[in-house]
């Protein structure tokens, strides 16, 4: 075996493999690196361009044949193997001081040249000695260096810019994404359509949201295409500057496709369907009051429901399309099916029983709803109001004597009719009586009716108290009856020769008010007519009013204890006081029928107080003014004190004349008034404003008898039975309806508003509210006689309050007007109408001639200052 010669060809042969191996190695690299240099090449251009999907697709297929070729020929290298002799020229190459020694050895070994003679034998044995040696050495020739590592170079610098482009760029993986896989559908631009498609009626205005992400453009392309059209109609809408926010609002009208294209992004084709929105077409609604009420069935074809509380609603309505659902929907308030009929028809019921409002939902027969912001119509529950009643003569605390017969006389309204009107009455401490009052008649749209209470049938004595007031009931049979109470009044049994029966006063501190006896009836007035429902803050104010009226019934006790006054009046005070404090805790709990018990007690008490001692009159606010009596020798009283005592002085011939003309011209101005307001109400009533009975009020006049207040007096001077019924009184005046007397023309105070049809005609409501402000000017002129400089006029305050009163109805009155309340309006401008002609019969009453009578809000005559007056008026004589 031929050792050297066997070396030498394995040596040279591993040389070759290794050039073989890189070779290959080269050719990979420098093919990988072409196919990412042109996917790079492919991303940059989509991401700065943004290539169509068909150029993206393309260029995917260029790398994907460039990625064959390089396949192909790195399969060819693999096949072609390097020879010895090429091997061995590389050795030659790299060492040249070789000369030819290992190329002439690899072709003797590798059989290309034989040796012909034993001497050429000798010099192949040689020459593979040394090709052995020299091939031993690996590092002779570099392949990887020089065939191998050119083509990673390039792959490297390609792989590290894709890299860097990678991790720079923002975006770069879906630009990576589309070069690789352009059918992937990644975009640059994200977008969210909503509402993607869908149902939608006729006329809705239907806004799209689109919702951006990534590459946010300046606008987005709204494309449409009608339905059975070819083509697509564009619409640029612009992006929110502060949200990646697209919206286009369109008005629906026809079915068709519509999509958006939002940078690179176009969206998927979304089908838009309209469709005719079911509507109510036809609409009757028909109310049925309550039986009680007596009012007629009505019908209407509005919506909107006002209607008497417990009317039964019946709805019925047709809509424009076939329905499948319809529904009456109450704000917080349960849902009225409605139920199909004939011809398309749907009916249903509601009870009207507050103030709500509801809606109308219909839906077709494929489910699809009407308008999503459906009306909302008012539903308005009128309820029934209690009566309204009050005790109008007398009208005020009086004193009558034990066996005394009082007529008494009542006026009471209810809007929807009376069922009873009751006189409620007892003594101080004792049982509660109830007296029907059946002699009742009906005028202006008023229940007057008369009744008589014998005092004598309640056992009654001197300096007992009767306290008495009128129930009214209604005929409300659904959550009734109402009742109406009118204030308590009081009966004082005391001496005639005392003080008269103080005006009580609901308003400011007792401090304020006349006297003890005016306080504690008032506390016991606010107490029984308080209604059950009342806010906290009334019994507070009554408690602390009660503990006012304590304080001062505690300075009389100490008072009477220092003066050691008569046992029978302290025992009676301190009764008082332990009443007043039983009051106050009641009222504290909030328990008024625990509380008016002990304010009777109390009451009942005060006056045991003043019979056993006299001299304490009415118990005034000062207990100095009743304890305490004139010292002669006593400091004269201030000169304002003297002065106010002067302005008390008995009325000169000459101011009682002007006083009379005052109140005679007042008493014009109210028959006017009255005559108006009576005309009025007719009109609202549908009348032609003439009183059928008009001419018969000068006969009724002369031969009626006053009644209430007369105490068995004959009616010598005309006055009716019932208040408002006034006869000839020499005034001109008879019912509202007669020609009223002076200054009463068209255009004077008093003078009937212009008719229908003149110039200038107002509404009913002007009108109304013209009369108001007539009423208003006419209490404060009241209000001015009930103050005059010679004393006070109790009539004249009497009606001036009377007719504010009646201004407030009018003003009810002019609302109820404006609302097309023609009901309201009447009732209101009924009580109106009698409130004035009540205010009329005071003012002639207090016209009317007889004995002088006591102004009934002094407290006592300033008899104390009588040395100091005279000797005001001395000097006053002297100086002049």
């Amino acid at each position: 075996m031929n050792l050297p010669a066997d070396q030498a060809r394995d040596r040279l042969a591993r040389n070759a493999a290794r050039k073989d191996a890189a070779r290959r190695l080269g050719l990979a690299a420098a093919t990988a690196a072409g196919l990412l240099l042109g996917l790079l090449l492919v991303m940059l251009l989509d991401y700065g361009l943004g290539l169509p999907t068909g150029v993206r697709v393309a260029t995917g297929g260029l790398l994907l044949a460039a990625l064959a070729a390089g396949w192909r020929r790195w399969r060819a290298a693999r096949r072609h193997r390097t020879s010895l002799k090429e091997a061995a020229l590389d050795l030659e190459s790299a060492r040249p001081g070789l000369g030819c020694e290992v190329s002439t050895a690899s072709e003797y070994l590798s059989g290309r040249r034989t040796p012909g003679d034993p001497h050429e034998s000798e010099l192949a044995e040689a020459l593979s000695l040394r090709a052995a040696r020299v091939a031993s050495d690996q590092d002779a020739v570099a392949y990887r260096r020089r065939l191998g590592l050119p083509g990673l170079l390039f792959g490297g610098g390609v792989l590290a810019g894709l890299l860097g482009f990678l991790v720079v760029a923002p975006q770069s993986g879906i630009a990576l994404r589309r070069a690789v896989a352009p059918w992937s559908g990644a975009h640059f631009t994200g977008l969210s359509v909503e509402p993607a498609g869908g149902e939608f009626p006729v006329g809705h205005r239907l806004t799209l949201t689109n919702r951006l992400s990534g590459r946010i453009p300046r606008s987005v392309e709204f494309q449409w295409r009608q339905e059975g059209q070819p083509g697509w109609r564009t619409e640029t809408v612009g992006v929110a500057s502060n949200l990646p926010v697209a919206f286009h609002s369109l008005l629906v009208s026809t079915s068709g496709t519509f999509r958006i294209r939002a940078g690179d992004h176009l969206s998927a084709e979304f089908p838009l369907v309209a469709y005719v929105p079911p509507e109510v077409s036809a609409l009757t609604v028909r109310l049925v009051p309550p039986a009680y009420s007596g009012l007629p069935e009505l019908r209407q074809t509005s919506p909107a429901i006002t209607a008497l509380r417990g009317t039964r609603a019946l709805v019925e309505l047709a809509a424009n399309v076939p329905l499948g659902r319809a529904e009456l929907r109450l704000t917080n308030g349960p849902v009225v099916v409605l139920a199909p009929g004939a011809s398309n028809l749907w009916r249903g019921e509601l009870t009207v029983a507050v103030d709500t409002e509801y809606s109308i939902v219909l839906a077709d027969v494929r489910g699809r709803p009407g308008p999503a912001n459906a009306v909302r119509h008012p539903i308005r529950a009128l309820p029934d109001l209690p009566p309204k009643v009050d005790v109008t003569e007398p009208g005020e605390d009086i004193r009558a004597d034990p066996d005394e017969v009082l007529p008494l006389k009542v006026a009471a309204s209810d809007d929807f009719g009376l069922e009873s009107i009751t006189l409620v009455y007892h003594v101080l401490g004792g049982p509660e009586q109830r007296l029907e009052v059946r002699d009742r008649h009906t005028k202006d749209g008023q229940t007057l009716g008369a009744v008589v209470l014998r005092l004598e049938s309640l056992g009654v004595k001197p300096y007992d108290v009767v306290a008495y007031h009128a129930e009214a009931r209604d005929n409300n049979t659904l959550d009734g009856p109402g009742i109406g109470r009118s204030p308590t009044y009081f009966i004082e049994l005391t001496d005639r020769s005392g003080p008269p029966p103080t005006q009580r006063k609901s308003q400011g501190p007792p401090q304020q008010r006349l006297n003890l006896i005016a306080i504690q009836k008032g506390l016991l007035a606010d107490t029984t007519g308080l209604a059950t429902n009342a806010a906290p803050k009334a019994f507070g104010d009554l408690a602390g009013r009660q503990r006012e009226a304590r304080a001062l019934t505690a300075r009389y006790q100490e008072r009477l204890e220092a003066m050691n006054a008569p046992k029978g009046a302290q025992f009676a005070l301190d009764e008082a006081l332990e009443g007043m404090d039983d009051a106050a805790k009641a009222l504290d709990q909030r328990s008024a029928p625990s509380a008016i018990p002990a304010e009777e007690k109390a009451l009942a008490a005060l006056y045991r107080a003043i019979k056993a001692m006299p001299q304490l009159k009415n118990l005034p606010t000062n207990p100095d003014l009743a304890l305490q009596p004139p010292d002669p020798s006593a400091e004269p009283p201030p000169p304002q004190i003297v002065l106010e005592a002067i302005e008390k002085k008995p009325k000169t011939p000459a101011e009682s004349a002007e006083e009379k003309k005052a109140l005679e011209e007042a008493l014009q101005e109210a028959l006017a008034l009255a005559q108006a307001q009576s005309e009025l109400t007719d009109q609202m009533d549908g009348k032609d404003g003439k009183d059928p009975k008009g001419d018969k009020g000068d006969k009724e006049g002369k031969e009626g008898k006053g009644q209430a207040g007369q105490k068995g007096q004959k009616g010598q001077e005309g006055q009716g039975d019932s208040p408002g019924e006034p006869g000839q009184r020499g005034q001109g005046r008879g019912r509202p309806g007669q020609t009223p007397g002076p200054g009463s023309g068209p255009g004077q105070p008093g003078g009937k508003p212009p008719g229908p049809g003149s110039p200038g005609d107002p509404s009913m409501a002007q009108r109304q509210r013209q009369l108001q402000e007539r009423a208003r000017r006419l209490a404060e002129r009241m209000d001015r006689l009930a103050k005059p400089k010679t004393g006070e006029s109790p009539e004249a305050r009497a009606a001036g309050q009377r007719v504010l009163t009646a201004a407030d109805q009018m003003s009810q009155a002019a609302e109820a007007l404006g609302d097309g309340r023609s009901d309201d309006a009447g009732t209101s401008g009924s009580l109106a109408a009698a409130g004035v002609q009540s205010a009329a019969d005071l003012l002639e009453r207090a016209l009317r001639p007889g004995p002088e009578r006591t102004d009934v809000s002094a407290e006592e005559a300033p008899a104390q200052f009588e040395e100091q007056i005279a000797e005001y008026f001395r000097r006053l004589t002297r100086a002049q």
